[in-house]
């Protein structure tokens, strides 16, 4: 299914120094970006834009799609100051079936777009989705479109309504008969979308799609530019972060991230940065002496804080990928054993007894095995919805704190120890959970 996209007017009360509206960014991505973006991971790859104001920098920024791995082609309106509906008008000869609407400043979760795939709307009918979450943020507006439904039908709309129970989304699944309302409300001049979709609800064409729990929101004005930006900042949190201490590192990285989200900088380098500075933790672990073991410390918490924003920026900037992924679980395991194998070592210089080596191992493969069944094990929590507990979940932050508190307190060789008992405990413990798990499903 295509993708109609508004982005030909000019209005703008951000006052913000990008113009057109469209290419304002959000952490580095534009707005007409993200909606490309996420209408892709909701299978859609095929795009027509229509531009009108500075319609040459849009087409200049977005280009043929391929970088987006999506095509886009381009439908331009002189008539833009009309209104939304003259340039929604403009698709009328490119868009034979029915197709997806989508504003320009409008954004949403992807899997809104999945679900309203798999309905067929009738051929003469149109499909608004609607939040009936009234109280919501993303509609403290005049301009909002409010929506009276009744049977999933619009029975009023309009952005004046003192009576409604929805509010439209500007996302529609149309079928041709909206070129045919416009067509009809233009030779009113009436230029405006809302005109037309007035038009389908007094003949009963204007069904409705409840978005649920998904979020939506018009990028308008300052307050919901700022609200838009809470709520990425929101998306980039895990369920596991509600545990104790991952909020506090998660903060930190987040702060990281927003900075970095500015500047041109791909997911897997800020793995790999974090790899090297694991790799730096460990060899300052090597060289012995309080001062340097306690350097090394600092060194593998940064390390992991960065391991944090990698996935962070792929998020933000929908640079997510399998190989990401796997690169940064292989490079994490990586770290851990350079950072577990310096201590090691470290404590062996100070106590000089083999038993240190045999602490050291088992320090090492429960670090592995708690990596190894942590994927497993946090899709049993999520199940079971016990990750909202305030809890102490046993993961690479933990391991990586338990080794710091040892070598500030210098006690670095305890902290193996209680490493390796910790960390062995909870993989066999896991075990037993997903063992249980596994046979009562």
């Amino acid at each position: 299914m295509e993708a109609l996209i508004i982005a030909a007017g000019r209005e703008n009360r951000l006052n913000h120094n990008f113009s057109p509206k469209p290419l304002i960014p959000i952490f580095g991505v534009s707005l007409i970006e993200r909606i490309i973006l996420r209408a892709k991971l909701a299978g859609i790859t095929r795009f027509k834009i229509v531009v009108g104001y500075k319609a040459d920098q849009i087409m200049k920024k977005i280009g043929s799609g391929d970088r987006y791995g999506v095509h886009v082609d381009y439908i331009f309106n002189p008539e833009w100051e009309k209104g939304n509906g003259s340039s929604v008008y403009k698709g009328k000869g490119f868009l034979k079936e029915n197709f997806i609407l989508l504003m320009s400043d409008h954004l949403f979760d992807d899997s809104i777009l999945r679900n309203l795939q798999q309905i067929e709307p009738e051929r003469d009918s149109c499909i608004l989705c609607v939040d009936r979450k009234i109280n919501g943020y993303h509609f403290n507006s005049d301009d909002a479109t409010k929506v009276w439904t009744e049977n999933k039908k619009v029975k009023k709309i309009g952005r004046g309504l003192d009576r409604f129970n929805a509010v439209g989304t500007g996302i529609f699944l149309c079928s041709p008969a909206i070129f045919n309302a416009l067509e009809e409300s233009i030779s009113q001049e009436k230029y405006s979308l809302l005109a037309a979709n007035e038009m389908l609800s007094t003949r009963g064409k204007l069904k409705t799609f409840d978005i649920g729990d998904n979020l939506w929101i018009n990028v308008n004005g300052k307050e919901s530019f700022q609200q838009a930006k809470k709520i990425l900042i929101k998306q980039l949190k895990k369920p596991e972060d509600d545990t104790i201490p991952r909020k506090f590192y998660r903060k930190i990285s987040i702060w990281i991230s927003l900075k970095l989200s500015r500047f041109n900088i791909e997911p897997n380098h800020l793995t790999l940065i974090s790899f090297f500075l694991a790799a730096l933790s460990g060899l300052f672990f090597f060289q012995g002496g309080y001062l340097k073991i306690v350097i090394g410390a600092f060194i593998a918490q940064l390390s992991w804080i960065l391991d944090l924003c990698d996935g962070e920026i792929a998020r933000l900037k929908f640079k997510e990928s399998k190989f990401g992924e796997f690169f940064d679980r292989v490079l994490d395991r990586y770290g851990d054993a350079l950072i577990i194998l310096g201590a090691t070592f470290a404590c062996f210089r100070s106590i000089e007894t083999a038993w240190v080596w045999l602490v050291g191992f088992f320090a090492l493969i429960g670090a592995f095995m708690n990596s190894y069944t942590a994927l497993e094990y946090d899709k049993f929590l999520i199940k079971k919805a016990f990750i909202k507990k305030r809890t102490i979940r046993i993961g690479r932050e933990i391991r990586l704190l338990i080794i710091f508190i040892g070598a500030v307190s210098n006690q670095l060789f305890a902290a193996l120890i209680i490493l390796a008992i910790v960390a062995n405990a909870e993989s066999i413990r896991r075990l037993f959970v997903l063992r249980h798990e596994y046979q009562s499903s």
